[in-house]
């Protein structure tokens, strides 16, 4: 009896060793969508090799790459991202608000599972726009202008003010973005004089005296574009507003531009990660693990040469040159206090500047 006992004892421990092998062999398949070269193949390579060493998963990846914010809305809200990247101030916006009581779109970080947060800058670490209570439900990835890019084969010294996109001689020699049309009144309003603490607030704003240069800077535009700008497009222009991606892609093509810095100052955007409410269990915690690992000093770095965006983390150390590091703020936490960072409109305020984008888009077609 007891021989027969230790046999079958013996053959339960095979059983159990035998399935957990197994489940951690299992497959798991994480949906992204993010902004474009935010889940690059390498990244991608180097995330499945981490996982497949670190929990014997096998891991697909699979990105889609969003071009307006309401991709990012509803990827989360139906569930089919696990990972999103939207900016800062989106997830509290009034026409999305990922927190709506008994619909909260987006699950609680796990900071042990984040080790790399450690190393954000104090900026971003005090940056309260996906903090629910004492719960964080997403961390700070890179921040990056509306910025002012000009060729240098064409326009010799750096534009000191937003006002050079008014000036005739570049009248359908830019691009400006088309689906983030608030950055375009906020240029605007700082090319007129308003400041800082007046741009997140149209009663702060005079539509009637800022709608016909927003006119004229519509109709002067080449093109408009989604998402990100057509580095593609960058050969046949003089100036272009961006990111900060088109700049680098536009360079790596033979192009000679570069980023300069208007007198008014300009706004930034902090993209962040989030986790969905479809990320559960083992999923999420490997969630987790993409924003740790995009808050590595290698990756961080590769926000500064891919991207051409200033990283979060103070450790990038020599891994980005002398003069990124000056061009792109590596580590520098008192510039991130002189932009206005995107902040949350009230729904007034987001009504007006789309009706004032639709006008300026009408005079544009007659």
């Amino acid at each position: 009896m007891k021989k027969m006992t230790l046999c079958i004892s013996i053959l339960m421990a095979f059983v159990v060793i035998a399935g957990t092998g197994t489940a951690m062999a299992a497959k798991m398949t994480i949906n992204i969508m993010c902004w474009e070269g935010y889940a690059d193949k390498a990244f991608v390579d180097d995330f499945t090799k981490m996982v497949k060493k670190k929990y014997k998963i096998d891991v697909e990846v699979k990105p889609s790459y969003a071009t307006g914010q309401e991709d990012f809305y509803n990827a989360a809200k139906n569930g089919t991202a696990d990972l999103i990247s939207p900016p800062a101030d989106m997830a509290k916006a009034a026409r999305f608000h990922f927190f709506r009581t008994g619909s909260v779109l987006l699950a609680p970080l796990d900071m042990k599972n984040i080790p790399n947060a450690g190393h954000m800058l104090p900026f971003f670490k005090a940056d309260k726009s996906l903090m629910v209570g004492k719960k964080r439900y997403g961390l700070p990835y890179n921040c990056g202008p509306y910025g002012l890019a000009y060729n240098t084969a064409a326009v010799k010294e750096a534009p000191a003010s937003w006002n050079i996109f008014w000036d005739p001689q570049y009248a359908g020699k830019y691009t400006i973005n088309n689906n983030f049309h608030k950055v375009n009144i906020w240029i605007t309003a700082l090319s007129l004089g308003y400041n800082y603490e007046d741009l997140f607030n149209i009663d702060r704003l005079d539509r009637t005296r800022i709608q016909p240069k927003l006119n004229e800077l519509v109709k002067g535009a080449k093109s408009l574009w989604d998402g990100e700008a057509n580095a593609d497009e960058f050969p046949q222009l003089s100036l272009a507003t961006t990111w900060g991606f088109a700049v680098v892609k536009a360079n790596l093509k033979g192009g000679s531009w570069k980023l300069a810095t208007p007198k008014e100052g300009g706004s930034a955007w902090i993209d962040y990660w989030c986790i969905t409410h479809a990320a559960k269990g083992m999923k999420k915690k490997l969630c987790e693990e993409w924003i740790n690992l995009h808050l590595s000093p290698a990756y961080q770095a590769a926000v500064v040469k891919q991207q051409g965006v200033s990283p979060v983390v103070d450790n990038v150390g020599d891994l980005v040159t002398a003069e990124e590091k000056i061009l792109f703020n590596v580590g520098n936490n008192d510039y991130f206090k002189t932009v206005a960072i995107w902040q949350v409109m009230n729904e007034k305020t987001e009504k007006a500047f789309s009706e004032m984008w639709e006008e300026a888009k009408k005079l544009r077609q007659q």
